[in-house]
């Protein structure tokens, strides 16, 4: 994989954006850093690169928020079966990332982008009853495993589920936090594993904390303020635009 470093300014300028701008939106919504950030990252440089990148920013900021509320016990007693489904469908889907092309993967990356704009621009909450958490639980996991994998978009599947529970606004920051905490653990150890993160990448991963923690920080103060039918309209609109170009490159 290419030594961070050498990616060039306008590069390296294009992912520090990115992950300042993904990291705000996670402030404010609770999740978001890979969402907002690997797309734009991916116009610059490769997918597997961009994966690499995001990890130590995605993990850190992930286990600040997860801490934060004091919502982490009650979070993994919900949430385990879930997070074992996860962790399964992350382990298969990142076997195969090496072996798709930039194309496949761009085109992939666009279409998960694209469909949860429109989600998240409609708004559709989907509830997830208590008899069926046992099943959807882990069924839901490892879907969102599959499509984290080639993609880290964990959060395109596990936030419809998650919002479904109808948790509260701190308990629902906490719980997608501990998902998305759980998922960088296993997605680092996987691509470590095929081969897809090295020295390099955990150099570049480490720079890559301040941008992403400065937009955390930025976003948790805004999100007090913050119009939140105006905020989550205009991210769809945007992240529909991205999943354009995106598409736009794996057809052009």
């Amino acid at each position: 994989m290419t030594d961070f470093l050498g990616l060039g300014a306008a590069a390296i300028a294009a992912c520090a954006f990115a992950m300042l701008a993904g990291g705000t939106v996670k402030g404010v919504v609770g999740v978001g850093l890979p969402l907002v950030a690997l797309p734009v990252m991916a116009s610059f440089i490769t997918v597997p690169k961009a994966i690499a990148l995001l990890l130590l920013p995605s993990f850190a900021t992930s286990v600040w928020q997860t801490f934060h509320g004091g919502q982490f016990r009650a979070s993994v007693r919900r949430l385990w079966p879930f997070l074992i489904g996860m962790a399964a469908g992350t382990w298969v889907s990142v076997r195969l990332l090496a072996s798709f092309d930039a194309r496949t993967l761009y085109l992939i990356l666009g279409a998960i982008v694209a469909i949860f704009a429109a989600v998240l621009y409609r708004r559709l909450v989907f509830s997830v009853g208590p008899r069926a958490e046992p099943w959807a639980g882990p069924a839901v996991g490892a879907a969102s495993g599959l499509v984290g994998g080639l993609s880290m978009l964990f959060a395109t599947i596990y936030a419809m589920y998650i919002s479904g529970l109808r948790l509260g606004k701190e308990a629902f920051v906490a719980a997608v936090a501990l998902a998305n905490t759980w998922a960088t653990i296993v997605l680092a150890a996987a691509m470590a594993n095929f081969n897809l993160f090295g020295g390099a990448d955990l150099a570049g991963s480490l720079l890559a904390l301040v941008p992403s923690f400065a937009g955390v920080l930025f976003g948790t103060w805004l999100r007090r303020y913050i119009d939140e039918e105006r905020f989550r309209k205009t991210l769809a609109v945007v992240l529909f635009l991205i999943a354009l170009n995106l598409i736009r490159k794996a057809l052009g």
